[in-house]
C-alpha cells in the first residue's frame, strides 16, 4: 500500500512542479518586456541548455526576481486552492445531496473524486506551496523578495492547510459514524 501511494504522489507532483517552473519562467519573461528591463541572455548555466538572465542593476535583478516570486506563489497556490475547494465541496464521501443531483444532471458527476485521489493531490500541492513559501522565506532573509510577500505567501498557505486538515477531520468524523 505504501509503495503504491508513493507512485500516486510521484504522479501527482509532475503538474505542479511544471506549473511552478511555468510561471517562474513567465514571470520573470513578463516583468523584462512590461517593465522594460535592462539585460542580457547568458547561456553559460550548469545544463547549457537554459538561458540565464543577466540585469544591468541591482535593482533590475530585484524587481524582476519579486514579480516572478510572486507569479510562482500564486500560481501555486491558485493550484491547491483548486483541489482543496473540490476536497471539501466534491469529495465522494460528504458531497452535499443536492450538488451530486445538479452534477449528475448536468452530466458532470466525474467531478466528484475519491478521498484517495483527493488527498494525494492536496498532499502534493501543499508541500509545493509550503515548499515555495520556504524558497521565499529564503529568499527575504536575503534581502532579494519583500518580506510582504513572504508574510503573504505564510498566511494563504496556513489557512490552506488549515482549510484541508478540516476535510481531513469531517472524513475522520464519518468514518468513525458507519
Amino acid at each position: 500500500m505504501i509503495s503504491k501511494s508513493l507512485v500516486k504522489l510521484i504522479d501527482e507532483a509532475i503538474l505542479p512542479a511544471v506549473f511552478l517552473i511555468l510561471a517562474k519562467g513567465i514571470g520573470i519573461f513578463a516583468t523584462v518586456v512590461f517593465l522594460n528591463l535592462q539585460f542580457t541572455l547568458e547561456y553559460r548555466s550548469i545544463f547549457g541548455l537554459l538561458p540565464s538572465f543577466r540585469f544591468a542593476t541591482l535593482q533590475g535583478y530585484i524587481t524582476a526576481e519579486n514579480y516572478s516570486n510572486l507569479a510562482m506563489f500564486a500560481a501555486v497556490a491558485a493550484g491547491a486552492i483548486v483541489v482543496i475547494l473540490k476536497a471539501h465541496f466534491l469529495h465522494e464521501s460528504h458531497i452535499h445531496p443536492k450538488l451530486h443531483a445538479r452534477l449528475i444532471s448536468l452530466n458532470m458527476e466525474r467531478l466528484v473524486q475519491s478521498s484517495y485521489h483527493l488527498y494525494h493531490q492536496a498532499t502534493i500541492w501543499l508541500i509545493f506551496l509550503w515548499l515555495t513559501f520556504g524558497f521565499l522565506t529564503l529568499s527575504s532573509i536575503a534581502k532579494i523578495t519583500y518580506p510582504q510577500i513572504t508574510i503573504a505567501a505564510f498566511l494563504i498557505s496556513a489557512n490552506l492547510s488549515w482549510v484541508f486538515a478540516l476535510d481531513i477531520e469531517k472524513e475522520i468524523e464519518l468514518s468513525r459514524s458507519q
